[in-house]
């Protein structure tokens, strides 16, 4: 997985450079890789020698990152101007100045229509409070040629780098360049929709990086394969999981097919579906045809791996009977479990303080909230992430917090994003899909290794990056159908596999 960082982190990172007096180096060396990164976007659109660059410069060290690029591109035989943004030119960061009126920089009051790109270096990482630069474009009389790429300086002026919350307006930038290391805030929230295409400077900041507590991290291709691969050759039955799913109703048998449509594609050795008859014979009778394989059970099977248990229950006595009674196998059994959709709302705090090999709960941000309303009120005001995962430590479970962007949060330290990538999957039954993966991945380990929460943290954040290439395939193939997801589940496990 790769590791992300807030801009906070990135920011202590730099400081013993700038304090040994290093920033201006770091600062020539981030700037040299911003020139880069704009000439390879100006040679996509034509010749670079002639063509026309405008920064939109605000007082701070980004603003001084851009004038230093400004005059890295002039070498190249690029026109170079700048526009002061809420600043007068005097306050400018004065090498960055002196740098770009020797390379034959104009302070400009209007951006020219001919203007090939526009690089956005007002605000940083360090950026607190709210600010409109759009608003503060149109007021000035400062228009962006529609035909101009632009691109964002370390971070789109106005993005808070630690969660990519955008308090006021900001430009969308076609392409973003930042210095040390990718920050959070440009791959979620408002912050993922307006960075564009990110490229990671490196200005040497590697030692202090892997010494930061904490990252984030990010699940790819090589993650799912790990994942998700092929079984050992010397695999049987139950070496590749037991899962037990206890999901559907007669009111929603649908909702056991989802997920054991989504466990059979992704790959265990035995399905079991809990289901007690004559009652849930609609649940059976649909499985069963769509899945001969599933064996049906009274109970959590003797040799269940994992549990699966909430997706589709109704609220009668029965349900909430059988609800319970798994999570009691699965205590006694020790074994990881995973409780989505209507279970969540049948959690009470004494079943959350038992003991189990791990319990993993999969919530939307509504059902996050009500769970946090009933069980921990105090956590109400909380941003919805930091509720998540406060709501983690203090009971001991793992939270796939599901949004547009989708959150892995253990009950200790490790913790990782998915950025959205369709919102195709915003559809209904695609959560059931989600825990039928997830479910899959955790019966394909043991429990007892001592290095089990941390596979577990893996097969999760890649189960939900799984999820999401099934996701973009049907999206690009037309929409999703969530009853075929299961086939693009098999298709995203292949292209994972052929990408090594």
């Amino acid at each position: 997985m790769q590791p992300v960082f807030t801009g906070t982190q990135v920011r202590g990172a730099e400081a013993p450079w700038l304090e040994a007096g290093h920033g201006p180096a770091l600062m020539r060396q981030a700037a040299w890789g911003l020139a880069h990164r704009t000439r390879q976007l100006l040679q996509q659109r034509g010749p670079v020698y002639g063509s026309r660059a405008v920064g939109l410069i605000g007082k701070g060290n980004n603003g001084g990152d851009t004038l230093w690029a400004l005059s890295f591109l002039a070498d190249r035989g690029v026109s170079i101007a700048a526009v002061a943004i809420n600043v007068t030119a005097d306050q400018f960061h004065p090498e960055g100045l002196a740098a770009f009126q020797r390379a034959g920089g104009r302070l400009v009051s209007k951006i020219d229509a001919a203007t090939d790109v526009v690089v956005d270096g007002v605000f940083g990482t360090g950026f607190h409070g709210s600010f409109d630069l759009p608003g503060f474009l149109t007021d000035h009389d400062l228009a962006i040629p529609q035909t101009a790429a632009i691109i964002a300086c370390d971070v789109p002026s106005g993005l808070m780098a630690d969660t990519g919350d955008i308090p006021g307006n900001a430009l969308r930038a076609d392409a973003t360049v930042t210095f040390g290391a990718p920050k959070l805030g440009l791959f979620v929230g408002e912050g993922g929709q307006h960075s564009g295409d990110v490229t990671v400077v490196d200005i040497g900041l590697g030692v202090e990086l892997a010494a930061v507590q904490d990252p984030w991290w990010m699940a790819d291709e090589p993650d799912v394969r790990a994942g998700f691969g092929p079984p050992r050759w010397d695999a049987h039955k139950y070496s590749r999981g037991v899962l037990s799913v206890v999901a559907g109703s007669p009111q929603y048998p649908g909702a056991a097919v989802l997920v054991v449509n989504a466990v059979a594609a992704t790959g265990v050795g035995y399905i079991s579906l809990v289901a007690q008859r004559p009652r849930d014979n609609s649940v059976a009778d649909q499985v069963l045809a769509a899945h001969p394989q599933v064996v049906i059970e009274a109970q959590v099977a003797q040799k269940a791996t994992a549990v699966v248990i909430g997706p589709g229950f109704g609220n009668t006595a029965d349900e909430r009977d059988d609800f319970t009674a798994a999570l009691q196998v699965a205590q006694r059994q020790q074994l990881p479990v995973l409780v989505d959709a209507s279970g969540l709302d049948l959690l009470d705090e004494d079943m959350l303080m038992q003991t189990f090999a791990a319990m993993v709960l999969t919530p939307h941000i509504g059902e996050m909230q009500r769970l946090t309303k009933r069980l921990a009120p105090d956590l109400q005001e909380q941003h919805p992430v930091a509720q998540a995962a406060a709501f983690a430590q203090r009971f001991g479970v793992w939270i796939v917090l599901k949004s547009a962007d989708t959150y892995v949060l253990s009950p200790g330290t490790l913790r990782s994003v998915h950025p959205a990538k369709t919102s195709e999957l915003a559809t209904a039954g695609t959560g059931d899909t989600l825990a039928g993966i997830l479910g899959a991945g955790i019966a394909s380990l043991d429990a007892t290794d001592d290095d089990f929460h941390q596979q577990l943290f893996t097969v999760l954040a890649s189960g939900v990056r799984l999820h999401s290439l099934a996701g973009e395939l049907a999206a690009a193939d037309g929409g999703i159908v969530v009853s075929s997801l299961q086939d693009d589940i098999r298709e995203a496990k292949r292209q994972a596999m052929a990408s090594s």
